[in-house]
């Protein structure tokens, strides 16, 4: 396995290849794109990742842990494929990013700031978002499934598709109007 330590990359573009036995470790990675690749057996570790474009992209055998997102577009990533166990986070930091068709199941959120990112048309399944903060994200079809949002702050965020039903939101913060999303599930009518 090559190992690559506190360096930076710059400017990089790779598309439709197989990156293989690399293990990244408080790497740096600045202007990249990511498109259609497959990392085999791949670590990133404490890295960064600056104005980084990542798309389609697929994994086997490989994981994240800890790594930072800012400014970056993000598209078509099951993150929880990235996880190595329940000690391990892919992301510890998410910064006026998109995401498009991203997958999360089964992670842990906790306390976690989403800094004003746009997340779109993706979707939380049995996460743990408790405590965390949503405040002034673009949540523009984004489904919320047996998550644990309690005490979670959406405020002034737009487009979420959050049930009562199947999720847990004592003590979360919602502002108006998209607060009433949180009714949608009940079929009812809402006059102003």
């Amino acid at each position: 396995m090559r190992t690559y330590s506190d360096k930076v990359f710059t400017g990089i573009v790779k598309e439709r290849i197989d990156i293989t036995d690399c293990e990244f470790i408080y790497c740096t990675f600045e202007k990249c794109k990511f498109v259609d690749c497959v990392f085999i057996n791949c670590v990133f570790s404490e890295c960064k990742f600056v104005e980084c474009s990542i798309a389609n992209m697929q994994v086997k055998e490989s994981r994240m842990s800890y790594s930072s997102f800012v400014k970056c577009s993000l598209v078509s990533i099951r993150w929880e494929n990235l996880q190595s166990g329940s000690v391990f986070y892919p992301i510890e930091k998410l910064d006026s990013c998109y995401l498009k068709y991203n997958e999360f199941e089964n992670m842990s959120f906790k306390k976690f700031d989403f800094m004003q990112s746009s997340i779109v048309d993706s979707v939380f399944v049995g996460c743990n978002l408790s405590e965390s903060i949503m405040k002034n994200c673009d949540l523009k079809n984004t489904e919320f499934t047996d998550c644990d949002l309690r005490k979670s702050d959406f405020r002034h965020a737009s487009g979420y598709n959050v049930s009562l039903l199947n999720n847990r939101v004592k003590g979360a913060r919602f502002s108006y109007p998209d607060v009433l999303n949180l009714l949608s599930v009940f079929d009812i009518g809402i006059e102003q």
